[in-house]
């Protein structure tokens, strides 16, 4: 398996390299959160391990679990307190 380094020039058919493209995945991401956060709208992320949380407005994560008959998400506990979540550097 290669590492990213070793790609990330890599050019593809569009003319762009991984890394660039990578660059434009990352602020259209960024752009989702802001906008999603100044409709007061949490987003949905999932880590490593499959678990979900939603990345809040106020910039906390909570864990949640999702229920897809009746499209809720239940809180489970907080894991990061306002201004201290996954993507709170945002809101800087």
């Amino acid at each position: 398996m290669c590492r990213y380094e070793d790609i990330e020039s890599w050019k593809l058919s569009n003319g762009k390299s991984i890394k660039e493209i990578n660059n434009h995945v990352h602020d259209e991401v960024e752009k989702i959160y802001l906008d999603s956060w100044a409709k007061g709208i949490a987003v949905p992320y999932f880590d490593e391990d499959g678990n979900m949380f939603l990345a809040n407005p106020d910039g906390s994560d909570d864990a949640v679990s999702f229920d897809g008959k009746t499209r809720e998400y239940k809180i489970l506990k907080r894991v990061a307190a306002p201004g201290q979540g996954k993507m709170s550097y945002l809101l800087r």
